[in-house]
């Protein structure tokens, strides 16, 4: 898929985004890559789209 993103891939990559944080400030490890992983079917993005919506998240 290409082009524009649907409110519904921007609301599944923030609430993403806000899981991965939330683990991030309570110390708890996390894998960048796994939840990339995992979300790529769910929103038909390839993985360099979703790396680059989560490029502000620092665990890799």
């Amino acid at each position: 898929m290409a082009g524009d993103w649907s409110d519904e891939q921007n609301d599944a990559i923030v609430a993403d985004y806000f899981a991965m944080l939330a683990d991030d400030i309570a110390g708890r490890l996390y894998s960048k890559s796994e939840h990339n992983r995992l979300l790529q079917p769910v929103i038909d993005r390839p993985r360099g789209s979703i790396e680059y919506k989560h490029q502000h998240q620092r665990r890799a």
